[in-house]
């Protein structure tokens, strides 16, 4: 009876220390330091956007929800890049920009989907992810955020004359980065 007595304290107390620690992250956002000290730029969009990584990755459901959306991400880049390479001509220089932006961010959802397979892997049971999984799945999420939204500028900026196959292409992966945050919000209204 003791151990299962100090085995819901200890429970308790861990509980109590990642909702702790998720506040103290919310309310001190300069105290963590990032790879990339602009994640925390004044820019609103961003702030929203961390505003519901904030929600959804507290939560290990929340957290697969995500992986399942990056994945998405993954996919889409993939296919645009191996689209742009079957044109079969001479990739202009703003389509190359647009590529080589989507290289990163091919890198960039394959760090996060290693991520899940490796620091919150042991997660699986629990409610709640552990501080670590939380702190590096944030950055990296908005990360990606970031390099999306850097790549929907680039091809906005796509002269009219582009050819046709490069628009085709670009055209498909636009709309998967635009239904980014509509997917992880749909994560939070499941969780």
């Amino acid at each position: 009876m003791k151990s299962l007595t100090l085995c819901l304290l200890v429970l308790i107390s861990g509980s109590c220390l990642l909702s702790s620690n998720a506040k103290t992250i919310t309310d001190e956002s300069n105290s963590v330091s990032y790879e990339e000290v602009e994640l925390y730029s004044d820019d609103g969009f961003l702030k929203t956007v961390e505003k519901i990584l904030m929600k959804v990755l507290t939560t290990v459901r929340g957290v697969n929800c995500t992986m399942k959306t990056v994945a998405d991400i993954l996919i889409a880049t993939t296919k645009y890049v191996d689209s742009i390479d079957a044109c079969g001509m001479a990739v202009p220089k703003e389509v190359a920009k647009i590529v080589k932006c989507c290289k990163d961010i091919i890198a960039i959802c394959d760090d996060i989907i290693h991520l899940n397979s490796t620091i919150c892997a042991a997660e699986e049971d629990g409610k709640m992810t552990s501080g670590k999984c939380f702190l590096k799945l944030l950055e990296a999420t908005m990360k990606l955020t970031r390099k999306l939204n850097t790549a929907l500028k680039l091809i906005a900026k796509l002269p009219a004359n582009t050819e046709a196959c490069f628009v085709d292409a670009t055209n498909q992966v636009v709309e998967s980065y635009n239904n980014f945050l509509p997917n992880i919000n749909k994560c939070i209204d499941e969780m």
